[in-house]
């Protein structure tokens, strides 16, 4: 049966309450307003349900949310009654809980917004110790991951959190549904992210974007568009602008705890809501002589805190995509050489009964080798990192010579190399193995060097020979040209490679 207007929904003692009206949608369902036929008394009704889970799932999770029932303060909503389909099976899934009559925090904020006027620093320090309180008595029974405004009601002008105890089920609606309606993911918190344990810390994450949403009356981090990676990478990566640049009128004080909050380092983050409540008390110290130098060093303190977050944040995230791209060049060199090289061994040393010849790969240096005794062969592949392809670049200006580093990234055939590397045997005859971009492709595309010596070699190399990594850089160069060894580039097929170890398998 679904809920309308004018539908009757019980309690656990059996009382009947009547839908007045609906309210508003969101990510879990419905919510109502419902009047309690004893005595007229207003409440809130919530739907459960979602298309994308087995309702007994929800069932489960809603019986363990019955925990947040416990929770009883001024600053929170209360809820009365969980139903989970089994006392009323005509119903769906609900929750009866405490009605808000003047909604919600985000209303609020939308309408600063368009008064242009800012909420006073003691405004500010109210709701924040409000806030605090409530999610105080919150964490003594559960984390609540889902805090944002829209979950901030307000009643007869007093903050109260709601939704606390259902995040699982938002977690769990949510898992194989599109990212449009997961409201929660602009506050969660970097270790969310990365499915770490859920902890106090997170709520205090998220608590933090409300507070800086309040002083600031703008979301702390920009995104250009609402997917989930960008949020992802924001919330992993970005730096938001300190709140006293934004709000001039904030103390330093209550700036700093906000910024606090909104530490991605857990260690660094206010560690409880305790912590927090002593931060606010230093606001109401008295002023001095020396206040205004006061504030100005520690303005400046947060400058120098925000840019090196700046810059660890941005070494984060820099070594984060060298390690996607590396995870790249691992994948194709697995598909397209090892795991083929690995089958066509497996099966010679299957249909032989001499020694096995002995394979072993490396994912961590790239690394295979190949032991048939008395012959030894070894595939190496090496990433190419931009950091490792600044080099000095000299410029004369008028009389005066500069030097300055300038990134030069091998090309070949005017494609970008992804990747260089080589196989050879003991004996130093070898070939080089060459990845290049493809402009169509995630993948780039193999190649083969076959490297021999020219009539003007001053030195006779054993041949095809490879180009060793601490000569490779500059010799490629040469292909094409005339030099003093001869390149023949061809694409890849991997029954080259197979060849090539005929000779010594």
């Amino acid at each position: 049966m679904l809920i309308r207007q004018d539908s009757i929904v019980y309690d656990e003692s059996g009382n009947e309450y009547i839908v007045e009206e609906f309210i508003g949608r969101g990510s879990l369902g419905d919510v109502y307003k419902i009047q309690r036929k004893s005595d007229s008394k207003s409440f809130a009704l919530k739907t459960v349900q979602s298309p994308f889970v087995d309702e007994s799932i929800i069932k489960s999770i809603i019986n363990e949310g019955k925990l947040s029932e416990n929770v009883k303060h001024n600053n929170v909503i209360n809820y009365y009654y969980f139903h989970d389909g089994e006392k009323y099976p005509n119903l769906p899934l609900y929750i009866i809980m405490e009605y808000a009559n003047e909604g919600t925090l985000d209303d609020l904020i939308d309408l600063k917004k368009e008064s242009k006027e800012f909420f006073t620093n003691d405004e500010l320090i109210n709701m924040f110790i409000d806030l605090i309180n409530g999610m105080e008595e919150i964490n003594k029974y559960l984390i609540h991951r889902d805090i944002k405004p829209d979950n901030i009601l307000i009643k007869n002008s007093v903050l109260k959190i709601s939704d606390f105890g259902l995040s699982k089920i938002v977690t769990e609606a949510t898992r194989t549904s599109t990212f449009k309606g997961v409201g929660c993911v602009p506050y969660l918190a970097p270790e969310g992210w990365k499915n770490y344990k859920n902890t106090i810390l997170m709520d205090i994450y998220s608590m933090g974007f409300v507070f800086y949403k309040l002083a600031c009356l703008e979301h702390p981090l920009k995104v250009e568009e609402n997917t989930f990676q960008n949020w992802q990478e924001a919330h992993l990566f970005q730096v938001p602008i300190s709140v006293e640049k934004i709000n001039r009128e904030v103390s330093p004080v209550i700036s700093q705890l906000i910024m606090r909050m909104i530490e991605k380092d857990t260690h660094t983050r206010i560690q409880n809501w305790q912590e927090a409540r002593e931060f606010i008390k230093k606001d109401s110290q008295p002023e001095t002589n020396y206040s205004d130098l006061v504030k100005k060093i520690l303005l400046k303190r947060r400058e120098e805190e925000q840019k090196a977050n700046e810059a660890q944040l941005k070494r984060e995230k820099r070594q984060k995509e060298i390690n996607e791209f590396k995870k790249s060049i691992l994948f194709q060199l697995k598909k397209d050489i090892i795991k083929p090289l690995s089958e066509f061994i497996d099966e010679i040393n299957n249909k032989s009964d001499r020694k096995k010849i002995i394979f072993n790969f490396n994912e961590n240096t790239l690394t295979a080798t190949i032991d048939a005794l008395p012959n030894h062969i070894q595939i190496s592949l090496q990433p190419i990192i931009e950091e490792n392809f600044y080099r000095e670049v000299k410029t004369r200006d008028y009389d005066m010579v500069h030097t300055h580093p300038e990134l030069r990234l091998p090309k070949m055939d005017n494609k970008r190399i992804l990747a260089w590397g080589y196989i050879k045997a003991n004996n130093q005859v070898g070939m080089n193995l060459i990845l290049t971009e493809n402009e169509n492709s995630l993948y780039g595309n193999w190649h083969i060097l076959i490297n021999r010596n020219s009539p003007i070699s001053p030195k006779r190399r054993p041949e095809p020979f490879a180009f060793e990594y601490t000569e490779i850089e500059k010799e490629i160069q040469w292909i094409k040209s005339t030099h003093i060894y001869v390149t023949t580039v061809s694409k890849l097929e991997i029954k080259q490679i197979f060849e090539f170890l005929t000779k010594f398998l």
